[in-house]
């Protein structure tokens, strides 16, 4: 997967959710500039954080791997 288009993702989620990197990065107990490395592509998070986003965004684990047909 594209770490452009799995952070753009994140990025998406969260608008959705009318929350700032600084809430998500509250909500999962994590700071605001991780938050802005995942949806920047520059890293990746673990897959105890990608649960936790998955659960503070609402969104299933797949929704972040999906690629639009």
């Amino acid at each position: 997967m594209d770490a452009k288009k799995f952070g753009k993702k994140i990025k998406i989620a969260r608008i959705e959710q009318d929350m700032t990197q600084d809430q998500l990065a509250g909500a999962i107990q994590t700071k605001q500039k991780s938050i802005s490395s995942y949806e920047t592509g520059a890293a990746f998070p673990s897959l105890e954080t990608l649960e936790k986003l998955s659960h503070a965004l609402k969104k299933p684990i797949s929704y972040f791997f999906d690629e639009p047909q």
